[in-house]
């Protein structure tokens, strides 16, 4: 089963993430650590995520004005794709 959020255009993408993260609580038990990019970094974020799955966030920050392949970034976006 696939989930969906539709949100406002003017919700912030850190509020739908704990939204998802709230509504797939089981689903993300074992879950250990969540990789984000810098649109996600924040500590009220991290801490909203710790609450739902006890899960660390950790946030993949580029290095370089260029395109770069970000570490982890990948696997998600492979695995959807």
């Amino acid at each position: 089963m696939i989930g969906l959020l539709v949100s406002e255009g003017n919700a912030s993408e850190r509020l739908g993430a704990v939204t998802v993260a709230y509504q797939a609580k089981e689903k993300l038990e074992r879950t250990q650590v969540v990789w984000a990019d810098q649109g996600y970094s924040g500590p009220k974020f991290a801490e909203a995520i710790k609450q739902i799955c006890g899960a660390t966030v950790e946030i993949v920050k580029r290095s370089s004005k260029d395109f770069e392949q970000l570490p982890h970034r990948w696997i998600v976006e492979n695995t959807q794709a």
